[in-house]
């Protein structure tokens, strides 16, 4: 287990590098304030340095192994779900819009991974995604991708 967690930590910290080495290319200060290199600096370098703490910690530190550490194929099939909802959530944004792609992202992800009522899983796909989607746009002024179907766009979605 020692092995395993120096390197992952070890491409943490490269990661991080790397985000901060990009993001430091970006505008850190405006007139107005932080700029878009601001954050990502920060928490580059914040995971950077919690990174070397982890790999201080897994020089020092044996533990072993757990016995559930790697997942059964019950788990294995619930990360492949996520990661597949993820990608054709991202592939579809565009398309179907932030709306109704993000309703059936947290209502699938709720049905999927949860246990809740089918009424709360409703609930909470709806104020998840149209919620959501109203607070951003009329709250922050964020735009946040329109479908191009032209039925949807018709519905207002």
């Amino acid at each position: 287990m020692r092995r395993i967690n120096q390197v992952v930590s070890l491409i943490f910290f490269v990661g991080s590098v790397s985000i901060v080495w990009v993001s430091w290319t970006m505008e850190y200060y405006t007139s107005l304030g932080p700029g878009a290199g601001f954050f990502p600096v920060w928490l580059g370098a914040c995971l950077a340095g919690l990174s070397l703490i982890w790999f201080i910690q897994a020089c020092f530190e044996n533990t072993p192994m757990k016995e559930d550490f790697i997942p059964d194929r019950t788990g294995l099939i619930r990360v492949g779900s996520i990661l597949s909802a993820l990608v054709i959530m991202a592939l579809l944004m565009d398309v179907v819009g932030f709306q109704l792609m993000m309703f059936v992202f947290v209502f699938f992800l709720l049905i999927a991974l949860g246990r809740q009522n089918l009424v709360l899983t409703l609930i909470i796909s709806l104020v998840g995604s149209f919620g959501m989607y109203y607070a951003f746009k009329t709250w922050l002024g964020v735009q946040l991708p329109e479908s191009s179907i032209a039925w949807l766009m018709e519905l207002g979605l």
